[in-house]
């Protein structure tokens, strides 16, 4: 792997590297990334996210990429409990981040339709495991778990969540840069595991995994998050070949032992 550091801002540096490096697929995924966060900083939040996306969707088109994924978030739907939410659901952005991510796939549509780019944009669900450093409620839990042996809330065990755990997110990204070319594409594709867990529910498999461990959750929702339906991961499947690997109980004993040897 290479690593080299550039701003997403910065065009001429971008196809510099695009050509020194021979790509032929980009994974976009490259944003300020929390929602509840972009209530804080919106123009910051814009300026990254949309500003950001459209120079490397630029780039791509100058330097003749032919692949580009385009990560988007399960935000895009707002407040959708009406139950299993696939593609053919409308979006509803109830943040400033939400809203740079449903211009981010209509971006990559117009992209594709007007330049010819292949734009496979991901509604990733509520990603968790080793190496995030942003506030979420599994990240939150485990850390109580693994170095105090102690998690609580006042609120939200009734809150259910679409999880994905980072590791299955690689590989809905890699299923995307690989998968068949397409005339056409829907706008974008969920990309979730196929549970659908309560913080309730996630704290009962953390009490399998650790026992001794005191863990609670007050009852209600959770107020900073929009409360969604099950996703629905089958246009995925037909489409990218994804499939996740990583159920939240396996997921659970990894992120643990991860959180053990790197999270102080």
């Amino acid at each position: 792997m290479t690593v080299v550091q550039g701003e997403l801002f910065d065009i001429p540096r971008l196809l510099t590297v695009l050509a020194d490096h021979d790509i032929d697929a980009i994974v976009h995924t490259a944003a300020m990334s929390h929602p509840t966060y972009s209530l804080s900083f919106p123009v910051a939040t814009f300026a990254a996210n949309s500003e950001g996306t459209v120079a490397v969707f630029e780039a791509a088109r100058l330097h003749g990429v032919s692949r580009l994924v385009n990560f988007s978030s399960e935000t895009v739907y707002g407040r959708n409990d009406s139950g299993v939410i696939d593609e053919s659901q409308p979006v509803n952005p109830s943040t400033p981040y939400a809203v740079t991510k449903v211009s981010g796939e209509w971006l990559g549509r117009v992209y594709a339709q007007r330049y010819g780019i292949d734009v496979v944009s991901l509604r990733i669900a509520q990603v968790y495991g080793p190496g995030n450093r942003m506030d979420e409620i599994v990240r939150d839990v485990m850390r109580g778990v693994v170095h105090e042996n102690a998690f609580a809330i006042p609120h939200g065990a009734d809150h259910s969540y679409n999880l994905i755990y980072v590791r299955d997110v690689a590989s809905a990204a890699l299923a995307a840069v690989t998968a068949d070319a397409r005339s056409e594409r829907p706008l974008a594709y969920n990309i979730s595991s196929s549970e659908y867990w309560s913080l309730a529910g996630i704290l009962d498999e953390v009490r399998l995994a650790y026992p001794g461990a005191a863990v609670s959750a007050g009852p209600g929702l959770e107020p900073t998050l929009d409360l969604q339906g099950q996703f629905s991961i089958e246009l995925a499947r037909t489409d990218l070949g994804y499939e996740p690997q990583w159920p939240l109980r396996a997921a659970l004993a990894d992120y643990g032992t991860w959180l053990g040897d790197h999270d102080s």
